[in-house]
C-alpha cells in the first residue's frame, strides 16, 4: 500500500481512517493525545485524537461523520501499548467512547518523575528540557469543537503527539540504566487501575469540613454527592452547575425534613428546591443505612498523627528520595505518611518498589 501523503494527516473520512489503520496495524507502540471540551458538560466531548508512530503523525476528527468503531477496535488490542503524557484525562475520555481502557500504558509524566522531575511536570517543560523542543502555547485555550479549526491549531494538536515517541526513547534509556523499568511498569499499572470516572465516595472525601460533621450529617453529605452525580450525568452538565460543594454541605448539616425547611436554607436556589426538592428529601431520608455507614467508615479522613513523629518520618523519606535522585513526594506523599502512622497505609506504598525502598524507614 502507498504511504499516506501529507494532506492526509487530518483524517475526516472512513476511507482515510481505513488507510491509516491498515498502514499502522503492525505498530506495537502508539503515542496518543486527545483534545476535548467539557466546560458546559459533565461528560467530555471528544473532538480530536492525535496518534504518532515512528514515521507518521495524524489527527482524527472525531466530530466528522465517520464510523470510529474500527479505530477503537485497533487501539484496544492486547498487543498495543499507548504512550501518553499525564494520562488521566485522556484515559477518561477514551474510556467513555468504548467502555475500555488500554491493556498497556506508558505515561511519560510518570517516567519523568522516576528520573527526578517534578511529579506533575507538563509536556512543554519536559520536551524543552529533554529534546530542546519548544511547543507553541498560542492554542492552549482553543475551542476544539469549532470547525474549521483556527489556523495553527491542527499543528499544535499534532505536536502534542509527534514528540512523545522520541521523548519516551530517551526516558526509557535512562530508566533502564537505573534499572527502574519495573518501577514504571508498576506505576503505570496503578494508573490504569484507577476508575476512569471518579466514584462518589472519593468526591465526598474531598469535601471541606467533613470531619467536623456528625455521623448522620456525613451520611447525608454522601447521599447528596451521589444524587448530584446522577443528576449531572442525566443532564450532561457540570456537577458545580447542579449544586456547589458549599451548598451541598450546608444541606447535609441542616438535614431538612420537609420542603419548607429545605427552602429555608440560605442561598438555595428556589428553582432547585421547587424542581428537585422531593428527590433531595428522599435521598436524605434514606441515608444512614448499614452499607453506607461502612463505606463512610472506610473513607472518612483519618485523625492526624503526632506532628513530631510525622516530621521525623518526612525527613527520613526526604533523605532516601534524595539518595534515589527523585522528589520525596514521588516516593511517599505527606498524606501517605500520615495514613501509615495512623494504621491505614495506602496500596501505593504497601507493595512494589516503594515498599522495598521504604521498608527500613517505616518499620
Amino acid at each position: 500500500m502507498k504511504r499516506m501523503i501529507e494532506t492526509d494527516l487530518f483524517i475526516d473520512t472512513d476511507r482515510k481512517l481505513a488507510e491509516f489503520l491498515e498502514e499502522t496495524s503492525a505498530e506495537p507502540l502508539l503515542a496518543l493525545d486527545t483534545e476535548f471540551v467539557r466546560e458546559k458538560t459533565y461528560y467530555p466531548k471528544l473532538c480530536l485524537i492525535q496518534i504518532a508512530t515512528p514515521v507518521l503523525t495524524i489527527c482524527i476528527d472525531c466530530l466528522a461523520p465517520m464510523d470510529l468503531a474500527p479505530l477503537f477496535t485497533a487501539l484496544f488490542t492486547n498487543d498495543r501499548t499507548w504512550i501518553l503524557h499525564s494520562a488521566r484525562q485522556d484515559l477518561e475520555v477514551m474510556y467513555l467512547q468504548d467502555n475500555r481502557s488500554p491493556v498497556n500504558l506508558i505515561d511519560t509524566q510518570i517516567a519523568a518523575a522516576l528520573l527526578g522531575y517534578a511529579p506533575q511536570i507538563g509536556l512543554q517543560a519536559l520536551l524543552a528540557e529533554e529534546l530542546g523542543v519548544e511547543l507553541e502555547k498560542e492554542h492552549t485555550r482553543t475551542d476544539w469543537s469549532r470547525r474549521p479549526l483556527p489556523d495553527g491549531a491542527l499543528q499544535y494538536a499534532l505536536d502534542d503527539a509527534r514528540y512523545l515517541l522520541p521523548l519516551w526513547r530517551k526516558l526509557e534509556q535512562r530508566l533502564n540504566d537505573l534499572q527502574r523499568g519495573q518501577w514504571l511498569n508498576s506505576d503505570c499499572r496503578v494508573a490504569l487501575d484507577i476508575p476512569p470516572l471518579t466514584p462518589p465516595v472519593a468526591l465526598w472525601s474531598r469535601l471541606r469540613g467533613l470531619q467536623s460533621m456528625e455521623p448522620l450529617q456525613q451520611c447525608a453529605a454522601l447521599a447528596m454527592v451521589g444524587w448530584r452525580e446522577r443528576r449531572a450525568q442525566s443532564l450532561d452538565r457540570p456537577r458545580r452547575w447542579i449544586m456547589s460543594d458549599e451548598l451541598l454541605t450546608r444541606i447535609a448539616r441542616r438535614l431538612p425534613q420537609d420542603q419548607e425547611s429545605l427552602q429555608s436554607i440560605p442561598e438555595i436556589p428556589r428553582r432547585l428546591a421547587d424542581h428537585s426538592g422531593s428527590e433531595i428529601l428522599a435521598e436524605l431520608q434514606n441515608c444512614g443505612e448499614t452499607d453506607q455507614s461502612a463505606l463512610i467508615e472506610k473513607h472518612l479522613p483519618l485523625e492526624r498523627p503526632d506532628k513530631t513523629v510525622l516530621q521525623t518520618l518526612q525527613e527520613r523519606v526526604r533523605v532516601r528520595a534524595e539518595e534515589l535522585g527523585i522528589q520525596s513526594e514521588v516516593l511517599a506523599t505527606r498524606k501517605e505518611m500520615s495514613e501509615f502512622l495512623v494504621g491505614r497505609p495506602s496500596d501505593r506504598i504497601s507493595a512494589g518498589w516503594r515498599q522495598e525502598e521504604l521498608e527500613s524507614l517505616l518499620g
